[in-house]
């Protein structure tokens, strides 16, 4: 199989090198583009589909995002520019190829009032990063019925630096002594970027010989958690004190939120097997190298 990764320096594109290893890949990035990548601008539309077109990949992983709702709000031409110019001009290249793509999308196009969200629930993202990622899935959904749209929640994994993730970075917290009140409001789902990419590794036989596999796909972590209970659940595995925390019930500041924007994952389970391993045992693993 011959694979396009985009986003391949970041965190879930990582992963996806690991899984799909032994298949033909190419590799591309841009801030953090190593040696072994293809080094490309996504937002060059030009470079992109000469890119596609050199490589003729047969199914395309598009990672690449701005993906921080509060720097969102504030670079808003930027993240249009990645979110949603960028996902057009792939999923329209990939239509000229012949290759499938699968867009990464977010459980904010969902406003967390009513969980859990069916695939086909109204969308209604409450901040800019949310709504260009809606705006990301109409560009794949709308240039062919083929490409495949997954919503994920939260991801955290084997970080370089702790910031990598918003999960990651919550070590900060319990390493820093003075007391402070962390996020009980939102409910999250942590979900690891292994599983996602083995989970895709499992799927991606079926979903490119399958015609039925297309549209939009639910994958999630199965533990509801939120930032103060992640907070809870390392300094408890990591055997670091975290009383000095406490919980803040209230809705936190920056860009809005959903409260719980849960995802109904039954229509890839019905496909693939899903792969959902537990919190604690991850985030044991992933912070024990920064204590």
């Amino acid at each position: 199989m011959n694979i396009l990764i985009t986003g391949a320096s970041g965190l879930l594109g990582r992963a996806y090198r690991n899984v799909f290893a032994d298949q033909q890949l190419t590799t591309c990035a841009w801030s953090r583009a190593t040696s072994g990548d293809l080094k490309l601008d996504l937002t060059d539309a030009a470079a992109v589909n000469a890119a596609i077109e050199s490589v003729q990949p047969d199914l395309i992983l598009h990672t690449a995002a701005e993906r921080k709702p509060d720097q969102c709000e504030n670079q808003q031409e930027q993240t249009q520019a990645l979110n949603v110019d960028a996902t057009r001009t792939l999923a329209e290249a990939a239509v000229r190829t012949g290759a499938k793509l699968i867009y990464i999308s977010t459980d904010y196009v969902f406003d967390g009032q009513n969980p859990p969200y069916d695939i086909d629930a109204p969308c209604n993202p409450l901040n800019f990063y949310g709504q260009t990622k809606r705006a990301g899935e109409t560009a794949v959904l709308e240039t062919s019925e083929n490409h495949i749209v997954l919503r994920v929640p939260i991801l955290y994994g084997e970080v370089e630096t702790l910031d990598e993730s918003p999960v990651t970075i919550l070590l900060n917290k319990l390493l820093n002594p003075i007391p402070s009140a962390e996020d009980h409001w939102a409910v999250r789902f942590p979900t690891y970027v292994g599983d996602v990419a083995q989970t895709l590794r499992n799927w991606s036989e079926h979903l490119l010989n399958d015609v039925q596999s297309r549209g939009i796909y639910h994958m999630s972590g199965a533990e509801a958690l939120t930032k103060y209970e992640m907070i809870c659940a390392m300094g408890e595995v990591l055997n670091l004190p975290h009383d000095h925390l406490i919980p803040n019930n209230q809705p936190p500041g920056g860009a809005p939120r959903p409260k719980n924007s849960r995802l109904n994952i039954s229509r890839l389970q019905q496909e693939t097997d899903v792969q959902q391993t537990p919190f604690r045992t991850n985030i044991k693993r992933i912070l024990t190298p920064f204590i």
